[in-house]
Parts: C-alpha cells; structure tokens; sequence
C-alpha cells in the first residue's frame, strides 16, 4: 500500500460518513461465478447505493488476497480470510463502514450493496457487524467457473477449480446461520433475469416497479466484455479440453455433484481431445 492510498485510507475512516441504512445487502459467490453481474443488475434500482469497486478494495480494514499473492484464488488460503461472529477484534468496524461510506454514490439510499468474492468465508463475521444484513449468494457451473480464473488469473485449471470448490464449501457451510439469506444460480439469472431479479427485490423489500426493466434488453459492461445477457458457460466449456474437464473433476467432483453440474463426458460436448 503506497504513502498516499494509507492516507486516503485514513481520512475516509475517520470524516467519512457513517452508513446508516435501512438494510445492508452482501452479493457473496466465487470468482467469475457472476457476482459483477448480480451486483450491477441490482445496483441499478433506484432504492439502492452501490461502491464503484469491491469493497475489499476500498478499505485497510480487510485483507486483499491480491496484495497477498491469491489473486483470484483467495480460497486456496481459505483459513486466512475466514471471519466468523468471534472473530476480527482487530478490525475497526466503525472505520470500515466510514471509509466504504465516502465510496457509495449515494450513502442515503435505503440499501446499500457490496460484494467482495472473500465475504464468501466471512458471512458469519458480517452479520455479526452489520445491521439487518441480508445475504444473496451464487453459484455456477463449476467446469466454466474454473475456465473463467484459469483464463484471467493464469492458474493452472486444477487450482481454479480447487478455488471454486472451496470458496463454494466455505460460502454453504456458513449458510445455515445466516438469518436472511438466499442463493440463485447464474444460469437462472441470464436465463430469467426478470423472474429472478424480482424474487430479489421481495427478498430485499425494493418496488420492483420502480426497476426499469427495458435496461435488461441493453448490452451490459462487466468486466473486459460490454454485451446483452447471456449465458457464456457454453463459451467456456468449449474452451477446455478433455483432460482439463478431467482435471476439474479430479479436484472439485464433491462440490460439482453437490450443486448439480455434474456432467458425463459424453454430455459436455464440444471439448477438445
């Protein structure tokens, strides 16, 4: 952390605003799962003020798995990121919430959303810090996810699928005790995404009338790409070969079986020899 970024740091955390919403909403998932994509759709509704980065990035409160050298694989440590209701006496929760609160575009709002792919192992610690805080979490294709990170990270496609299995383990195991939570799956969200925004919106108490809808028909930027939705699992399967579904399957057939993605081989289609 440079000189200047610790300044900033340490200006916002103490004449910061102090966040004071109605409701907090947490977007929880592993990497490349669709946590950018769910964050921006709801982001979008006029009741709710978003950050303009992961929050992960926006305070000294919580470690960086980048600064730590897990870029996109924080899981792979999982143990040093986990945070349950006992843990984190170091952390100034008041700072966090100041230094998170001169980033909102709009502090006011009712809801305020955050998403930070680590908070999959510190649900338990953020509902213990955070006011009525409400948990949406997503999963998807294991075989595509790993495709995602080993593209973007340069992992080897056995530890991207490692991260996905474990970060996934962490997110669930910690689910049952979390007070208002609910989890969706990518598919369903590029497949439906008016169905499940809405049920989203109930969850979150929000006036899905007060969305505008015809957004959704508009092409989307996440990341490097700016296109309509779509689901891009395909894309990614046709990407790898066979060993590497093999190599997916070696470190993550728990969760893939868990969750529901399981294929056969021969039912996959498209992968290269």
């Amino acid at each position: 952390m440079t000189f200047k970024t610790s300044i900033k740091f340490r200006v916002r955390g103490r004449f910061g605003p102090l966040p004071r919403p109605e409701r907090w909403a947490f977007v929880v998932g592993c990497y490349n799962s669709g946590t950018s994509l769910l964050y921006g759709l709801l982001s979008r509704h006029p009741s709710v003020g978003s950050l303009p980065a992961e929050g992960q990035f926006l305070t000294d409160q919580l470690p960086v798995p980048k600064r730590d050298g897990f870029a996109r694989g924080w899981a792979l440590a999982g143990a040093r990121y986990r945070l349950t209701e006992g843990d984190g006496e170091s952390i100034d929760t008041e700072r966090l919430k100041r230094q998170w609160g001169a980033c909102f575009n709009d502090v006011s709002r009712p809801i305020l959303i955050e998403k930070s792919p680590p908070n999959a192992a510190r649900t338990r610690w953020l509902q213990s810090r955070f006011d009525d805080a409400h948990f949406i979490g997503i999963v998807r294709n294991g075989y595509a996810v790993a495709e995602g990170i080993s593209r973007k990270a340069g992992h080897p496609i056995s530890a991207a699928a490692a991260q996905w299995a474990r970060s996934n383990k962490w997110m669930l195991r910690d689910w049952p005790y979390l007070e208002r939570r609910t989890l969706i799956r990518y598919e369903d969200l590029v497949q439906n995404p008016e169905t499940v925004l809405r049920g989203l919106f109930r969850f979150l108490s929000l006036d899905p009338d007060r969305y505008d809808w015809s957004s959704l028909a508009k092409p989307m930027k996440v990341h490097e790409r700016a296109e309509p939705l779509k689901d891009l699992n395909d894309e990614s399967l046709l990407a790898l070969s066979r060993q590497q579904l093999v190599d997916v399957e070696d470190e993550a057939m728990e969760m893939l079986m868990r969750l529901g993605y399981w294929r056969a081989l021969a039912d996959r289609g498209g992968a290269q020899a």
